[in-house]
């Protein structure tokens, strides 16, 4: 009996001397838990993720970018690791949010990555259910695109301007600054997207209440056009329905100026950035596939992916093509956790001041 419990007592000996040591050498034990996986920084951190993404073998990406440019940036990178089969669910990123927070709340965990608007993302922060997380690719981007407590770093940005209908308005009558929007000649033809709070949140920031206030009072004596929808409202200009908006997203402009479309655009400086940003949801199922997929999306090689779709990178070591979509003009972009705990003051104010003065 001495002689059992001496071995027993031996091998528990054993297993905490390893533990210790591995502890000591910066190694995340097995079976370790969600923080000690996403945090880790230890030198052979790849090939933990790697070994780690091979033994889960899956990868669920929820996002609000659209099919036909998520789905070939996940192709590259199931080539790179093509042990991980990829799924995509995508929809806006107010959708996929309340998906994502509904269905922990039920205590359903199917996603692994959240790349979607900051706002978005930090909803799923204040719900307690997005995970820190650290990935050596953040240290290249700058301060504004990335969360000071590692929940969130930047992908691409969605930059406001103005947008309008070449056969209808001329360049030289086409606004260069916010004051222009307020002329007379613009009464009653300039569409507003109807949930671009952000847009109201960030120059009021910028500006101070009481000159963003006063622009927005008369910005709505102007009688502006609500639709809802970004890419609608592109497409009425197209259409030249609505002769022209402020707050049209510059990229989607440019793609339908290279085709030939009656639309041109410049920034109102500064311009609004929304960023759209990558999160870990702290019951991921597939954490190791998560994080190298984080790091991929973020790499210099992930980022020129998105180049290549027309979007605008958030690294800043990899320019825009053409590079005009975020060079040689001013913008700013509001903190998504200030913006959320805001919101409702924002969005009392913009129902206020734009929608419901259009009723």
């Amino acid at each position: 009996m001495r002689i059992g419990r001496l071995k027993i007592w031996t091998a528990a000996a054993l297993v905490l001397v390893w533990a210790l040591v591995a502890v000591q050498a910066g190694a995340t034990p097995v079976g370790s838990s969600m923080a000690a996986i996403a945090m880790y920084k230890g030198a052979d951190r790849q090939a933990r993720l790697e070994a780690g993404a091979r033994q889960e073998g899956a990868l669920m990406i929820y996002t609000s970018m659209d099919l036909e440019e998520s789905q070939p940036i996940l192709e590259v990178f199931m080539k790179k690791y093509p042990y991980i089969r990829g799924e995509v669910y995508r929809a806006p990123g107010e959708d996929v949010a309340q998906k994502l927070i509904t269905e922990y709340r039920g205590r359903k965990y199917l996603a692994d990555v959240f790349e979607g608007t900051g706002i978005d993302v930090a909803k799923m922060i204040k719900e307690t259910y997005g995970q820190a997380f650290f990935t050596p690719r953040a240290g290249a981007y700058p301060r504004q695109a990335k969360d000071p407590k590692g929940f969130w770093v930047a992908t691409r940005y969605n930059i406001l301007v103005a947008a309008w209908n070449t056969n209808v308005v001329s360049d030289a009558d086409s606004p260069r600054t916010y004051e222009d929007l307020l002329n007379p000649r613009w009464r009653g033809r300039i569409g507003i997207e109807a949930t671009d709070q952000v847009w109201l949140g960030t120059l009021l920031e910028l500006w101070g209440e009481a000159k963003a206030m006063e622009f927005f009072r008369q910005l709505s004596a102007q009688q502006p056009l609500i639709r809802t929808g970004h890419t609608l409202l592109a497409e009425l200009i197209v259409a030249g329905e609505v002769p022209m908006s402020p707050t049209i997203y510059n990229h989607r402009s440019e793609r339908l100026k290279s085709r030939r479309a009656p639309i041109d655009w410049r920034p109102l400086q500064p311009a609004v950035a929304i960023p759209h940003v990558i999160g870990l949801p702290n019951r991921a199922p597939h954490p190791h596939a998560a994080l190298l997929f984080i790091d991929f999306l973020l790499s210099r090689e992930g980022q020129q992916e998105l180049v290549k779709l027309g979007r605008i990178p958030a690294y800043p070591l990899v320019n825009a093509v053409p590079a005009y979509l975020n060079q040689g003009f001013s913008y700013k972009v509001i903190d998504p956790s200030t913006f959320l705990d805001k919101y409702q003051r924002y969005d009392a104010l913009w129902q206020d001041m734009i929608i419901r003065a259009r009723r």
